[in-house]
């Protein structure tokens, strides 16, 4: 895991204390689970306001392209439990969703789940909730 991960101290608080629950942990696969709690261990953790506006956190909307088939698709990184709220949501304890969390727009992340591997890059940030509640203000 590299240290240049950003994330949002509200999403480490949020997702650490959702893995030190059973039923947080269930969620996921125990490969998945150990790359979620890694990527909190070594991440650099940012206060909402100083968030960059191409960074994905939590329930951020992005649109990647499949680097080989060159198919886009939009994505929302979801908790676990909020997986059924919306068509294009994708739990963070899903393997796409580990590699997408403190990923920025056009970075390229690698997502092996079921035995397909995707190679994705990240092209287009166009929901954060960070930047959201920064133009309410």
């Amino acid at each position: 895991m590299t240290t240049d991960c950003l994330i949002t101290k509200t999403d480490r608080r949020r997702l650490g204390t959702l893995l030190t629950t059973p039923e947080g942990r269930a969620w996921g696969t125990l490969q998945t689970v150990g790359e979620l709690e890694s990527l909190l261990e070594d991440a650099a953790a940012l206060s909402a306001r100083d968030v960059p506006e191409t960074l994905v956190t939590m329930n951020s909307t992005v649109r990647v392209v499949d680097l080989d088939s060159g198919e886009q698709r939009t994505v929302t990184l979801v908790y676990p439990q909020e997986t059924e709220e919306s068509a294009d949501a994708i739990s963070v304890t899903d393997p796409l969703g580990v590699a997408l969390l403190g990923c920025q727009v056009g970075d390229v992340v690698q997502s092996l789940d079921d035995s397909i591997e995707e190679n994705l890059r990240v092209i287009e940030l166009l929901f954060q909730p960070e930047r959201a509640h920064a133009e309410q203000l």
